[in-house]
């Protein structure tokens, strides 16, 4: 019953989440009609985890992961409350306001996202952790395709104003739902924040496998970035689609990454699992190769479906076989490497796919992030021996 209330919880914050990550891209848009206000709006949601993920780390290790969590939900809670009074007054007056409550929802978002994972080693035996792992995952992605989708009907149906009290209530109601949750913690020994860091990667050395899945993932967001840049350019100059069609096409990216997801649960005892990620990475980097040169819609659909389906379960089992193989007390810090790969990475790759993109074109931009890709999965797949000995969860 207590990991259906922490799952219950998390769903809540998740979706709570990204409607206030796109509402910091799309409110810019529509209120200020400034893409420098939407930029900034998005590194302040995004990019601050890639700062605050090592505090988040090293604290979570120190004095919970349950009491960095309810802490860093008030960042989301106050971001939420502070997008509804920007939300409320002249779009001129309140830029500032809006541009503050995007920063603590991207501080929520560092030490939110690592201390969800460390907690789940507090509902689960350890032999159940990969799979209490894919299916959070699945949640996490499950909420990402459909906030989106509640944003737009929510603006369409009451407001802007709504779609923040919407956040604010599910974040406080994901709050109340962990007040009582274990909280078995030993506190590690409090130094300096860079030995502890270097006590992690210390530890990490002796454990190659956690290292060659961490390499994994960030092969496997080197997808992301470019995805969410050049994807659009695609289904406009490329395929021809339509507003409404480009809509349905990108759609296509979180539906598939659920139900890779979901596959994970199915095939995680059925494949080898470190081969298996390998050749699933490479996979997916020749997809994304393809996806610049095919121009038949149906085609590229597929192509689409397959590739993000693949890249959904390769990221479940990559965060379950880092539950499974992380010591307890640096999984705080190993997790808040993940966010920051999950962030860092992703943020890159949609730089440089967009500044390619911009100087030659953009299937240029989809070989050379793809060619990459390919390269890096393939050393993984020769060299990555403790990633190749890890079979089975």
């Amino acid at each position: 019953m207590k990991l259906f209330v922490f799952y219950l919880s998390c769903f809540f914050a998740f979706v709570a989440g990204h409607m206030l990550n796109y509402s910091a891209i799309m409110y810019s848009l529509a209120a200020f009609d400034s893409s420098l206000l939407a930029g900034l709006a998005y590194g302040f949601c995004f990019g601050t985890p890639i700062i605050f993920g090592w505090l988040a780390g090293a604290y979570i290790d120190r004095y919970s992961a349950k009491k960095v969590l309810l802490l860093a939900q008030t960042f989301f809670i106050l971001g939420a409350v502070g997008m509804y009074w920007a939300m409320s007054f002249k779009a001129e007056s309140a830029i500032f306001l809006f541009l503050v409550s995007s920063l603590s929802v991207g501080i929520a978002w560092g030490f939110v996202a690592p201390a969800r994972l460390a907690s789940l080693g507090q509902y689960v035996e350890d032999h159940k952790l990969p799979q209490a792992t894919i299916h959070y995952n699945l949640l996490v992605m499950i909420g990402f395709g459909l906030a989106p989708i509640i944003l737009t009907v929510t603006v369409e149906a009451f407001g802007w104003t709504f779609v923040a009290l919407t956040s604010f209530i599910l974040f406080v109601v994901s709050s109340i739902l962990l007040i009582n949750a274990p909280n078995q913690h030993t506190r590690t020994s409090h130094n300096h924040l860079l030995h502890e860091w270097r006590q992690c990667f210390a530890e990490i050395k002796q454990t190659p496998v956690i290292a060659q899945l961490l390499f994994a993932a960030m092969i496997g967001y080197l997808l992301m970035g470019p995805m969410q840049v050049i994807l659009p350019q695609v289904a406009e100059k490329q395929l021809g689609l339509n507003n409404l069609e480009k809509g349905q096409y990108l759609g296509l990216i979180a539906a598939s990454l659920i139900l890779g997801g979901i596959a994970a649960m199915r095939f995680k005892s059925r494949i080898a699992i470190g081969p298996g990620i390998t050749v699933m990475l490479m996979l997916c980097g020749l997809g994304l190769g393809l996806i610049g040169y095919i121009t038949s819609v149906w085609l590229s659909c597929v192509v689409l479906v397959v590739s993000t389906t693949l890249a959904g379960i390769v990221v479940s089992l990559i965060m379950a076989g880092l539950q499974l193989h992380t010591p307890p007390v640096i999984r705080g810090r190993v997790m808040s490497i993940y966010t920051i790969i999950s962030q860092a990475v992703s943020a890159m790759a949609g730089l440089a796919a967009g500044a390619i993109a911009q100087g030659s074109s953009v299937p240029i931009s989809l070989y050379v992030i793809a060619g990459l890709f390919l390269s890096l999965a393939l050393w993984l797949h020769m060299k990555g021996l403790a990633l190749k000995a890890f079979l089975r969860f």
